[in-house]
């Protein structure tokens, strides 16, 4: 009968909170892209093997006990503790600033697979690859979409027409592109750069969830980053607390690199 209440999983750890003296309370988003909590008895002991698999962004495949209240964590194993990403403070501000948007827009019993398949594919990215430049404003707007938000860039959110005066003006609250003619008075409209609507409508067309290898001006990631943090901020409902360490990293980093050249 036991038997009949373990069920193994495959997922990502997206935070760990202590408790008590010995254990551990585990959150993670499953293969399906629903959250699930867990709880890792004894972890914290010394004779534990537990504690090591669990750590935050580790990928884990794990047996859970399915108890009365809780979810507990039977049997746990690594399959990837992204270890170089963990090794690059740039890379893991970008990975912790991802993990806190798919904790907020990721639901306990709501599956969504494409959540946890944009996680897991921008942290391999993150991982295996030089720093990309458009890795967050990629996971934000693929975010959006597989959420059920994805903006509407190419006809005018309000009145539906296909317009070419579309491509300076958007809207967050609506969710897209607004031609001339209409003017929301309650909602704000942002105007952007032509490069900008460019670039979201390259993220919207790509096929697959791989992030564009793709190098644009300071000033254009600026504003893409502009859209895209106030529309993850609206649909949350509050702020990434992440995101001002990750831009600070970002700064520094970019500021070092300016100096090496000198």
């Amino acid at each position: 009968m036991a038997g009949s209440r373990l069920h193994r999983v495959e997922g990502l750890v997206l935070k760990t909170s202590f408790w008590g003296d010995r254990d551990v309370l585990v959150t993670l988003i499953t293969r399906d892209g629903s959250k699930l909590n867990a709880m890792a008895w004894g972890a914290r002991k010394l004779t534990s093997r537990k504690m090591g698999h669990i750590e935050q962004l580790n990928q884990i495949d794990v047996t859970l006990y399915k108890g009365r209240n809780m979810a507990s964590i039977s049997q746990v194993q690594s399959m990837n503790n992204f270890e170089i990403l963990k090794g690059n403070l740039e890379r893991l501000s970008e990975s912790m600033y991802i993990t806190e948007l798919v904790d907020g827009f990721a639901m306990e019993g709501n599956s969504n697979p494409g959540l946890y398949e944009l996680f897991l594919n921008c942290l391999q990215v993150l991982q295996n690859s030089n720093i990309n430049q458009m890795i967050v404003p990629f996971f934000q707007f693929r975010l959006l979409c597989v959420s059920g938000h994805m903006p509407e860039l190419l006809r005018c959110v309000e009145c539906g027409q296909v317009r070419d005066c579309l491509r300076n003006r958007f809207c967050v609250e609506l969710g897209g592109l607004l031609c001339d003619d209409c003017k929301p008075r309650l909602a704000r409209v942002r105007f952007v750069k032509d490069e900008t609507i460019g670039m979201l409508r390259l993220f919207s067309s790509s096929l697959n969830i791989s992030c564009p290898s793709i190098n644009t001006s300071e000033d254009i990631y600026r504003e893409l980053r502009a859209i895209l943090d106030e529309s993850t901020r609206f649909w949350l409902d509050k702020d990434v607390q992440s995101s001002d360490f990750m831009d600070q990293i970002r700064r520094n980093s970019r500021e070092q690199v300016h100096l090496n050249y000198k």
